[in-house]
């Protein structure tokens, strides 16, 4: 029993032996058989522009150079841009300015033209006056003279009226004058009458009284009052007549 465990221990182990070295040696056959091949790199030489390697990687000794160069560049710029803007806004300036003084100048010629308008106007205007005035003035003269004319021609009609009744008294003596003074309504009758300035004779004075006093009614009178109403309130309406005596027989 224990040589026939014994021989199938030693079958065993010596299948397994040549299991092993079958597989050890298969594999290594079979990793030669299919080694790749190598892949070959092709090689070319790049000529480089030294100019470029020095732009793309400066030297750091340069580096501060190029900013302080590229600061005062953005300096000088921004300085330009600043005297730009200042030669502009002194040109804006500068028209604003030139607008300015033509309007001014605009305005100054136009307030001239109206003012030598208005002064020709107000000349105009003074000339105009001063011939209605003259033409009103030789009116008023003419009408003035008019109505002294008709203020005569009334009172010489009252006093020719009264003269035509009056009886002088016996006492009368040439040179002996009255005045008197007598108010009138606008038909013409009498409504009062009274001695201003005596004679010095009393008979005579009365006796202008009592001549006013016969004829009672003036028809001249009456009839201005109707055409020229204000010139009798402002002349006729009270009259001042002077009675003289003359031509007596002494």
């Amino acid at each position: 029993m224990r040589s026939a465990y014994g021989i199938g221990i030693s079958v065993s182990v010596g299948l397994h032996t040549l299991l092993i070295a079958a597989l050890v040696f298969g594999w290594e056959s079979h990793q030669r058989e299919f080694k790749p091949m190598p892949d070959f790199v092709q090689a070319r030489v790049v000529a480089l522009d030294s100019s470029a390697i020095k732009k793309q990687t400066p030297p750091p000794k340069d580096e501060a150079k190029q900013r302080r160069q590229r600061e005062l560049e953005r300096q000088r710029k921004a300085e330009a841009d600043k005297a730009r803007r200042a030669i502009e806004q002194e040109k804006k300036r500068e028209a604003a300015q030139r607008r300015k003084q033509r309007a001014a100048e605009e305005r100054a010629r136009k307030e001239k033209a109206r003012k030598e308008i208005q002064q020709q106007e107000q000349l105009e205007h003074q000339r105009r006056n001063a011939f209605d005035e003259a033409l009103e003035e030789e009116q008023d003269l003419q009408a003035a003279d008019i109505n002294a004319q008709a203020v005569r021609s009334v009172a010489q009609a009252i006093q020719q009226r009264i003269e035509a009744v009056w009886n002088r008294p016996p006492s009368a003596r040439n040179g002996m004058v009255a005045e008197v003074r007598i108010k009138f309504v606008p038909t013409g009758r009498v409504v009062s009458s009274n001695i201003t300035k005596s004679s010095g004779n009393s008979s005579l004075d009365r006796s202008v009284l009592t001549a006013i006093r016969k004829v009672e009614v003036f028809p001249a009178v009456a009839e201005l009052a109707r055409k020229q109403p204000t010139l009798f309130e402002r002349q006729v309406r009270t009259t001042q007549l002077i009675f003289r005596v003359e031509g007596l027989r002494q």
